[in-house]
């Protein structure tokens, strides 16, 4: 049983495709450090792997499961190694052939979305998912779980806390565009990193003292060569905004870890061994503040035990890992 006077610990896991595997890495140094974790709240691949660690409460068993899966015959490497020839990261060669193998691949995957929902086939992500997330409720986890997708219809944020965790984690994990938008409840979900890539506020939503949130999105570098093309700067002004709600989510956090993976390519599933490491060595880094944030953390649970809101604001400093 829980010490009362023990601060209720959130860990956020945020969004990233293949980048977010470094959650694996960052859940391995908070066991063995003995870091509680009282509620997991995750978004897209922090969905993935943060159901994972609910279910399993064990990051070796987080890793095995996803491991197995992208070195089974099941896992189809080829529509991801598209999706990174479509989008190459930052530094990679912009030579003529491979600049006219991103067109190629661009044209098949806007010819193949134009009269479908999705660029992987809707039976390819069931298979997928199955062989991934346990059959399982989300009420039922050992470790409460909170999963956040983006209601289509309505454009706001839904945070699932009950029912079927595959078709929460499905939903919280479809890219626009690249995976079928899922129903939940009569409610068209897609990705919860439009509205949310890293929920640090609905943890704190959901009882926590203390929030622990890891970020593995890539950051929007500064350059100069992001072409002069109407498209062009329209993605990267995106991609700006994106960034900037990103990093005001991110305020609210009493710890924030973020495990350098910018350059590895968000559908490079591949990469996990090399991923991994690196949440391990952002987390190390950042148990020293953890800790400190844990012994402060203790006031927060005696003023939500004295049946006291919690009044907090966002520091200006941001958070410090």
């Amino acid at each position: 049983m829980r010490n009362p006077l023990r601060p209720k610990v959130g860990l956020v896991l945020g969004g990233g495709g293949a980048r977010g595997l470094a959650h694996v890495g960052v859940l391995k140094v908070i066991e063995e450090a003995r870091i509680p974790v009282d509620l997991v709240v995750g978004c897209s691949m922090g969905a993935m792997v943060g159901t994972l660690y609910a279910f399993y409460k064990s990051s070796g068993d987080t890793a095995a499961r996803l491991r197995e899966f992208t070195s089974s015959k099941g896992f189809n490497k080829e529509k991801y190694e598209h999706l990174q020839a479509m989008s190459p990261v930052s530094g990679e060669d912009q030579g003529f052939l491979n600049t006219a193998k991103r067109f190629y691949k661009l044209g098949l995957f806007f010819a193949t979305t134009l009269f479908k929902e999705s660029f992987i086939d809707p039976r390819q992500v069931n298979r997928d998912i199955a062989a991934i997330i346990p059959d399982c409720r989300i009420e039922d986890s050992p470790i409460p779980l909170a999963i956040v997708a983006t209601d289509l219809r309505h454009g706001e944020e839904v945070v699932l806390t009950q029912g079927p965790a595959r078709l929460a984690v499905q939903a919280s994990s479809a890219v626009a565009g690249v995976f079928p938008p899922v129903v939940v409840d009569g409610r068209d979900l897609v990705d919860g990193g439009f509205v949310n890539k890293v929920p640090v506020e609905v943890a704190f939503r959901l009882g926590a003292d203390v929030v622990i949130a890891v970020d593995v999105s890539s950051d929007v570098a500064d350059s100069e060569d992001f072409g002069r093309t109407g498209s062009a700067i329209s993605i990267r002004a995106t991609a700006i905004l994106t960034d900037t709600l990103k990093d005001l989510q991110m305020r609210f956090a009493d710890v924030a870890i973020r495990p350098q993976v910018a350059d590895v390519h968000w559908a490079d599933f591949s990469a996990i061994d090399a991923i991994i490491p690196r949440g391990e060595a952002a987390a190390r880094e950042a148990l020293p503040r953890i800790r400190t944030v844990l012994k402060r953390g203790r006031w927060r649970a005696l003023v939500r035990l004295l049946g006291f809101r919690r009044s907090w604001s966002v520091d200006l400093q941001g958070p410090q890992a």
